[in-house]
């Protein structure tokens, strides 16, 4: 090999056409794999949103049911304290009549005046 065939092959021409030779691999290559890729990672991007909204969706599912659970409860409660305190309004009576019949009301006002 001459000198010109040597300089041709190693010089910036041959560097040229190795780099566009690269450039052409990685091209075919990115067009071949990439959107396959890509449409599949969209699709995984799309089952995530789409079960993040089935979640969603349960989520205010249950947390309607708790409030309305909740507010049962809550009216339950007051039922039963309503009850309660209706059962002791009769009794706060009858305690008082049988302190006055014991005499012991002088000592129930003595210890209420020290609170």
């Amino acid at each position: 090999m001459d000198g010109v065939t040597m300089e041709f092959l190693t010089g910036p021409a041959s560097a040229l056409v190795l780099a566009i030779t690269l450039l052409s691999g990685l091209y075919r290559l990115a067009a071949k794999y990439l959107p396959a890729l890509i449409d599949r990672h969209i699709k995984l991007i799309d089952d995530m949103q789409e079960s993040q909204k089935k979640i969603n969706e349960k989520l205010d599912t249950v947390a309607v049911a708790v409030t309305q659970e909740h507010a049962a409860q809550n009216e339950a409660m007051r039922k039963a304290i309503s009850g309660v305190h209706g059962r002791l309004n009769p009794i706060q009576d009858d305690v008082k009549e049988i302190k006055i019949k014991m005499g012991l009301s002088s000592l129930n006002t003595a210890s209420e005046s020290e609170l």
